[in-house]
């Protein structure tokens, strides 16, 4: 009996442990959701805090992070859960100048934030570099995602949308 219990409590450990692991695909697909929806982003926030390995997924959780601002009523947990992500993810595009997914995030990011924070000096910088990037990247999944998140935030007008399809 003692046997089969152990062996019960093992297999929901590890199934447990399986649900929480990072798919960054769901992470791509609920990028906008996260600044809305105050559980998936802590959901979010919590697995890519842990799991986040690499320049992309740390990106995520830096975005993650500031999000987190949104959903606190405490002035000094916004700052700090704003000026948190902002560095994580400064350091990933330091990083990784070249990174369209990065660049992408922090477009989005920049573009939406209020301008008292003082975070926007790259919304154009990024802008171009994604239009001019973006169909580089060999995952179309991930550029279909981005494409269809920039074309429904209406940040782009027809022409740089044409470019940034191609």
């Amino acid at each position: 009996m003692k046997r089969i219990t152990i062996c019960a409590a093992t297999i929901l450990i590890s199934t447990y442990v399986q649900a929480q692991s990072l798919n960054l695909n769901h992470v791509r697909r609920d990028f906008n959701k996260g600044v809305k929806n105050e559980d998936l982003c802590e959901k979010y926030y919590k697995t890519l805090e842990k799991e986040a390995d690499t320049p992309i997924e740390k990106g995520y959780e830096a975005a993650f992070h500031m999000f987190m601002a949104k959903h606190t009523s405490n002035p000094l947990k916004k700052m700090s859960y704003f000026n948190g992500g902002k560095k994580l993810l400064e350091k990933q595009i330091t990083n990784n100048p070249n990174n369209v997914e990065l660049r992408f995030i922090r477009l989005c990011i920049q573009y939406y934030v209020p301008s008292y924070l003082g975070y926007s000096s790259k919304v154009e910088e990024d802008k171009t570099f994604v239009m001019n990037n973006l169909y580089k990247m060999p995952d179309e999944d991930t550029k279909d995602i981005i494409y269809n998140y920039l074309k429904g935030a209406k940040m782009y007008n027809e022409d740089e949308l044409a470019l940034l399809g191609r």
